[in-house]
């Protein structure tokens, strides 16, 4: 089936499905990601540098649809474009700015306006980061201690500090342990004899 040929650039081309009523096949179209992603692009462009009468809704779906399909894949490629793109309008703010501060004699429109540059600044080193990051992800790795021995092997983790009283041995701070030999009872008097008889009432 060929395709209808885009006249309107800002209009969709809605494609019927079968067996669907025209509802439903309108809210899907509207409602998915590549429609949202082309219409609020040309809105936000709207007096932009690029005349909104040469980007075209549908087209700039399919654009979106196929970056979807290579994103999928594992091709970063647009994103990096994208950040790569972002860091240079946010360095070209930054210079501008700069610039327009330098014209001013108001004291309060210079601090605003190097305000505004200084947060440019800050705009692009991010996106900078992000790009490296992306481009050169970390390999650091956080992993806990591993104790590997052929053999039998005893580890003792504990730190001086963390063990209790009752695992110390007894020092300055406790009293001592009385190891003397314990005496040996000597008798007095070892001979038993009855008692006398006791006079009670």
């Amino acid at each position: 089936m060929t395709k209808p040929k885009i006249t309107n650039p800002n209009e969709f081309i809605l494609k019927r499905i079968p067996e669907q009523d025209d509802l439903k096949t309108s809210t899907e179209h509207f409602l998915s990601q590549s429609t949202i992603g082309a219409s609020t692009t040309k809105s936000l462009n709207f007096n932009g540098g690029i005349s909104n009468e040469h980007i075209s809704l549908e087209y700039a779906k399919e654009v979106l649809e196929r970056s979807f399909k290579e994103l999928q894949k594992g091709d970063l490629s647009i994103l990096e474009e994208m950040l790569l793109s972002q860091a240079f309008a946010l360095n070209m703010a930054f210079n501008s700015l700069s610039v327009r501060a330098t014209r001013q004699q108001d004291v309060s429109t210079i601090q605003m306006l190097m305000n505004l540059c200084f947060k440019a600044q800050n705009q692009s080193r991010a996106t900078i980061d992000s790009l490296v990051r992306l481009k050169q992800p970390s390999n650091t790795q956080f992993i806990k201690q591993a104790n590997i021995a052929q053999g039998h092997q005893q580890v003792n983790n504990l730190a001086e500090k963390n063990q209790t009283p009752q695992n110390e041995l007894l020092m300055d701070k406790y009293a001592q342990l009385d190891t003397r030999r314990t005496a040996t009872p000597t008798g007095i008097d070892s001979t038993l004899e009855a008692l006398e008889a006791i006079n009670r009432r």
